[in-house]
């Protein structure tokens, strides 16, 4: 079912999968199949990867902090190499998958996925990279550090973008996942309802 996307994007080692099963994305097509390939590994030098179960479960509970308007209806995929989250957001009457996100922490914003997860994965990632993976800027990245990024860390921005930082190479570092997320959503949490062009005197962190 993914032949193209790992076309474009090969594993970057030789494991197997590391299967799990979740009951609230049962009815989430290619899914399945999805996992059974990929669940722990890291796609295309690291611009990609398929949570495993723990992974996906501490993705859940990064997203619910920084987005608690989505209470507990989400459940991630898998995670970019800027830390963000291809999640399925559940119906709150069943539970099952509804549609899917990007959640991104830099831009503090969530967006809807028109597609199901085997669409975009086997042609969205593909056709539109630049879009869904910021490829075009993963290159730039790729250029000033090589390096594949381990499990648990992103590159993230210094300054994020809905605090004015910009989205060029020279505001990027690499950084821990859960530091970057859970800054990022105290930030987010103390900034939403400021209006535009509001100055920041001062900014606590606990």
């Amino acid at each position: 079912m993914y032949e193209r996307f790992i076309a474009a994007f090969p594993p970057d080692a030789s494991r197997e999968a590391q299967p799990y099963a979740n009951p609230r994305l049962a009815n989430l097509g290619g899914f399945p199949e999805l996992i059974s390939i990929g669940a722990g590994a890291s796609f295309g030098d690291g611009i990609i990867r398929v949570h495993a179960e723990g992974e996906a479960q501490r993705a859940r509970e990064l997203a619910r902090d920084m987005f608690p308007e989505f209470e507990d209806a989400i459940e991630p995929v898998a995670e970019d190499w800027m830390g963000r989250q291809i999640a399925a957001r559940l119906r709150r009457n069943s539970g099952t998958a509804a549609e899917l996100l990007l959640l991104e922490p830099g831009s503090g914003e969530a967006f809807e996925i028109d597609c199901n997860i085997s669409t975009l994965f086997n042609d969205e990632l593909i056709d539109d990279p630049d879009t869904y993976l910021s490829a075009d800027l993963f290159a730039e990245w790729r250029r000033v550090d090589s390096n594949t990024l381990p499990p648990g860390q992103c590159v993230g921005f210094k300054v994020p973008l809905f605090l004015g930082g910009s989205g060029e190479v020279d505001n990027l570092e690499v950084v821990d996942v859960e530091v970057y997320w859970s800054l990022l959503a105290q930030l987010r949490a103390g900034t939403k309802d400021l209006p535009p062009g509001a100055k920041i005197s001062e900014i606590r962190i606990d």
